[in-house]
């Protein structure tokens, strides 16, 4: 990330750290004063929440199904979002990868295409666009809960969290470990030490999380609707945090990216017609308002 003037920002070593640690399956967390993680019931109504597994790697990243009422009813796919970062190995892009609700392998289905807002987004400090949107190869059960994307800026985001409204993080907790949610948390306001203070792109937040988190929803419950509001993408500290130990809040917090904009477009596009007349497998949105480039 560079500051707003120009010229590479002093924090920038931290935030380049603390992906490396989310990459490197790092065992300390991100927690916020008393950690508030556990494991998702079934009654929280998150079972489309679930683990990336790709070829060639032991990370198991997250990924949510997506509702919307775009999706034809005879459709044979379904559509996932995660963070670009999740499909891309030390080699380059990973390949031959799965989605699996609730981390379940029974019922899990093959990713046949991805698009996604960057290459690199951890090498070329391109954090806003650590989007993916990806289309399975076949169709779900449908008792499985899906996430509405909705659009909601930053600052509205954080003005809902003050008035009283509800959000939660839901994400796989480390490379072994069961799917969580951390519902004590949401969107918190951008200081003038933050990374991103001036980028609307992205939404700080206070949620508990760890390795295994990235991809994983930022979610707004609102009149018994979950809202897929943006998905977590980095925490940018240069110091992990263990449980019990308060968050500093001159540090970064965790952030996440938007559903707005190019990620907004993607998802619309492909639950129309998921992969339909795409010859490539992977696309990676153009910086303009052109067609996606291949990966």
């Amino acid at each position: 990330m560079r500051a707003t003037n120009g010229r590479p920002s002093r924090w920038a070593g931290a935030a380049v750290l603390g992906l490396a640690l989310l990459l490197a399956g790092a065992a300390e967390a991100n927690i916020f004063g008393r950690d508030d993680r556990r494991d998702i019931r079934p009654e929280d109504g998150l079972s489309g929440v679930g683990v990336i597994v790709c070829a060639g790697t032991t990370r198991r990243p997250t990924g949510v199904l997506l509702a919307s009422a775009l999706l034809p009813e005879d459709r044979d796919y379904e559509v996932i979002a995660s963070a670009a970062h999740v499909f891309i190995g030390p080699q380059g892009r990973l390949t031959e990868c799965a989605f699996r609700p609730h981390g379940t392998p029974d019922i899990a289905a093959a990713i046949i295409f991805i698009e996604s807002g960057s290459r690199t987004p951890y090498r070329d400090r391109d954090w806003h666009n650590d989007w993916a949107v990806a289309v399975l190869d076949r169709r779900l059960p449908g008792d499985i809960e899906r996430l509405k994307p909705r659009v909601i800026d930053d600052l509205a985001a954080v003005a809902l969290r003050e008035a009283g409204a509800r959000f939660m993080l839901a994400g796989h907790n480390g490379e072994r470990g069961p799917l969580q949610m951390s519902e004590h948390c949401g969107p918190v306001r951008k200081r003038s030490s933050h990374l991103n203070r001036f980028d609307p792109r992205v939404v700080n937040h206070d949620c508990d999380m760890m390795p295994g988190w990235s991809g994983g929803p930022l979610i707004l419950r609102e009149r018994g609707t979950d809202y897929m509001i943006a998905v977590n993408s980095q925490a940018s500290n240069a110091i992990t945090h263990v449980s019990g130990r308060p968050f500093s809040g001159s540090l970064n917090p965790n952030v996440a990216i938007r559903v707005d904009g190019r990620f907004k477009q993607a998802i619309d596009r492909l639950l129309r017609a998921g992969a339909a007349g795409v010859t490539a497998h992977c696309l990676v949105a153009s910086r303009d308002a052109g067609p996606g480039l291949p990966c």
